[in-house]
């Protein structure tokens, strides 16, 4: 992970006897550190106290199980498979337990390399704060009743299978995320939570305790918690990254020998098997020469092939070091920021 973070989370009961929120962060340690890092915040919902047994377990298995996914799922499968799975045995369990039942709420941020994941089902939120706009990135799952009151109408645990809502997004140095269940977010105006959040030099610790004790001040009769992350460094791509960027570039027209390529002139035709066509390029300032690996026109729209090549190259990057990078041609990026080094 090359990116830091600075985050917070304060909980409370509030005016409730028993506080069933429940909200974790872990980052990603030795091997896993690539993994980035994961943020889920929960709202028990219960009927004879198992709301925050629900809560804790979903996000617990969330946080860890994460971290045991394949690396070369897309975030959103591995998130989806975990949530999938405990949906299933928390509603098994509540069968089980009836009239004893615990749902709640789920919203999970992932941050890793230069995106952003978010998977979210019920009325917990996830906002973005960016260059001073704060942007809600989540849809509340409730139906609203006549008394002002409103009922959720999806929930882990409510029925076998769960229907979760993902967004994945640019992630940016500077970007401030913010995770809220309803104690905090039904009671704080948005302009009042725009001005707490503005406050960049005050830490995600502090700006966590500030957001409950104002949801408190104005009269909030829910548990109340809030979880603050904001993103600093520079951030490095991924696979995920390269995978999602393959699909947005253009594809190269078929070139001969003489053509030119961002300051490159091609000198030969290496391969071509009909999908992809290998060409041995030189620049001509350093004489040096280099290969271009691109898909045939033909196979433009193959979003197969476009991700097969962004995972070779992610490959190549994790190998341009240690012994094996002796034994490997190396990759670049062009154009380089320096053509003319050795």
């Amino acid at each position: 992970m090359s990116f830091e973070l600075d985050f917070g989370q304060t909980s409370l009961a509030g005016r409730k006897d028993v506080n069933e929120d429940f909200a974790a962060l872990v980052e990603g340690q030795g091997r896993d550190r690539e993994r980035g890092a994961i943020a889920a915040i929960a709202d028990g919902v219960s009927a004879g106290g198992n709301g925050r047994e629900a809560a804790q377990t979903t996000v617990n298995t969330l946080v860890n199980d994460y971290f045991g996914t394949p690396e070369t799922w897309d975030t959103t499968v591995g998130l989806d498979r975990i949530l999938s799975a405990h949906n299933g045995w928390l509603a098994s369990m509540n069968r089980r337990r009836q009239p004893a039942v615990g749902l709640t709420t789920i919203t999970a941020l992932v941050l890793r390399g230069q995106s952003y994941t978010l998977a979210h089902v019920g009325d917990t939120r996830a906002y973005l704060l960016r260059g001073g706009r704060l942007q809600l990135l989540t849809a509340d799952h409730v139906m609203h009743q006549r008394d002002f009151a409103h009922q959720l109408t999806r929930a882990m645990g409510l029925d076998d299978h769960v229907v979760v809502d993902y967004s994945q997004g640019e992630l940016q140095s500077g970007d401030l995320f913010v995770l809220l269940s309803d104690g905090v977010h039904g009671s704080l105006p948005e302009r009042e939570l725009r001005q707490l959040l503005r406050q960049d030099t005050v830490h995600a610790q502090a700006l966590s305790e500030a957001l409950t004790q104002a949801a408190l001040r104005r009269g909030s009769n829910d548990n109340i918690t809030a979880l603050v992350v904001r993103v600093q460094g520079a951030l490095e791509a991924t696979l995920q990254d390269e995978s999602r960027r393959a699909h947005d570039l253009p594809v190269l027209p078929l070139l001969k020998v003489g053509d030119p390529v961002d300051g490159l002139v091609v000198t030969a035709v290496v391969a071509d098997n009909g999908i992809h066509r290998i060409y041995q390029m030189r620049h001509p300032p350093t004489q040096r020469l280099y290969a271009l690996k691109t898909l045939v026109p033909a196979r433009a729209h193959d979003s197969e092939e476009r991700a097969t090549l962004a995972h070779e190259a992610w490959v190549a990057r994790r190998m341009q070091s240690g012994h094996a990078a002796v034994h490997l041609a190396r990759l670049n990026t062009w154009p380089a920021e320096d053509q003319t080094a050795e």
